[in-house]
């Protein structure tokens, strides 16, 4: 049996995934990921008042590949408006596109086609003798290794400067129940004031009367309140929601996300991906711009260049 060379990706999101798709049927491919399950910063948990939505709430398609995989993975237009405070001006949400059940679950069938082992986290890459390390003491070689991490992560495991002009800014997202009779006229609120960058509904995704709503804070505030108590951060998210949404209401929180590494800078260096060395790569949507589909772009730009040219 003619030998595969090995490839390890670490982490599972969207650009891993789109790129192991691609060198699934000509390598020996293994993605370790350091959480339960496949998703990233498509991140969606299921609490007790139903679904949120802590990551990207929902995505866009403008090229036909991943308009395709949308498709094959039951991705649907969302049923709603969405209106930027700021300017105060609807946004067209026709080519928003979500998953039914979560955002995540996009990449969820791929659990059964591809090798993903969970619960792994690595913490330095030996790029001479070819070995990637993992917090559990796991060590595993391999042939080529790929990261699919965030810029500033990626860095600190390969411990070497990757050339490239990506800035990451942090993101606090609350899950909330509004319980009461709240009067709006949008399922989505864009830029409601310098702490808030986005409040979105997921009624849609829960398919109850339950009035679930997501918060995302601005990148400013969101590095400000970092470290702060949940209490704070609470306190700070109703008071924006009730500059938008009317009504008599109570606010019950269903949960907090912290994420250091939530937005990133769109590049000047117009490539796909990040060749770190003869033997690892960088994926990840901040080598294009801060967009699901620019991830899906760029994993799959690395899995049909290592295809092409037999590395």
């Amino acid at each position: 049996m003619l030998h595969k060379p090995k490839i390890i990706i670490l982490g599972a999101g969207m650009s891993a995934i789109a790129c192991a798709l691609s060198l699934n049927n000509y390598f020996d491919v293994c993605i370790y990921e350091k959480s339960r399950g496949v998703g990233g910063r498509l991140c969606a948990k299921t609490l007790t008042d139903g679904l949120f939505h802590f990551g990207a709430q929902f995505c866009t398609a403008r090229s036909s590949a991943f308009q395709k995989f949308l498709n094959q993975n039951n991705a649907i237009n969302f049923q709603g408006s969405t209106f930027d405070v700021n300017s105060a001006s609807c946004i067209a949400t026709e080519d928003y596109f979500v998953a039914k059940n979560g955002m995540h679950s996009l990449l969820k069938k791929y659990n059964q086609v591809l090798n993903i082992d969970f619960n792994h986290k690595a913490i330095k890459v030996d790029d001479e003798k070819k070995l990637v390390y993992f917090e559990s003491g796991k060590k595993e070689s391999y042939d080529i290794i790929i990261s699919s991490l965030p810029l500033p992560q990626a860095t600190e495991i390969f411990e070497s400067q990757i050339e490239h002009d990506a800035i990451f800014s942090p993101c606090i997202s609350i899950g909330m129940t509004i319980n009461g009779s709240p009067i709006y006229d949008h399922s989505a609120y864009k830029n409601i004031n310098e702490d808030v960058a986005w409040l979105g509904s997921s009624r849609f995704y829960n398919g109850s009367n339950k009035e679930t709503w997501v918060l995302q804070f601005s990148p400013a505030t969101s590095s400000a309140m970092m470290n702060d108590l949940d209490s704070s951060i609470q306190a700070c998210a109703e008071h924006s929601v009730r500059n938008v949404i009317n009504g008599t209401y109570e606010i019950n929180h269903s949960g907090i996300f912290r994420w250091r590494y939530a937005m990133c800078s769109r590049s000047k260096l117009k490539k796909k991906f990040t060749c770190v060395s003869k033997h690892a790569f960088a994926i990840g949507d901040w080598n294009i711009s801060p967009r699901v589909e620019s991830a899906f772009i760029s994993g799959s730009a690395l899995g049909e260049y290592l295809v092409e040219n037999k590395l």
